[in-house]
């Protein structure tokens, strides 16, 4: 009965869920930027083909394209900045 207890109580400590939901959110946080550059490539490479083929608004795919892939590779630095201001 006192292992369960102790257990619980261990368990139940927040520097121990603490730990892990920040690791697991700076994981999640990774992994999401992967994913976020992969759709933004892909968004390049399908605003270039619109180009080639002549469409009338491949211009603004390539403009919308573009932005969003800046925004993708600014989105840690940005995240940092308010990190420190917290």
């Amino acid at each position: 009965m006192n292992f369960i207890v102790a257990l619980t109580l261990w368990s139940l400590s927040d520097s121990l869920w603490a730990r892990s939901l920040k690791a697991t959110a700076d994981r999640l946080a990774e992994e999401a930027t992967r994913v976020a550059t992969g759709v933004a490539l892909f968004g390049i490479v399908v605003a270039g083909i619109f180009l080639m083929l002549g469409r009338n608004d491949a211009s603004t795919k390539m403009t919308s394209a573009l932005l969003g892939t800046l925004v993708v590779m600014i989105a840690p630095s940005i995240i940092g900045f308010v990190r420190t201001l917290a």
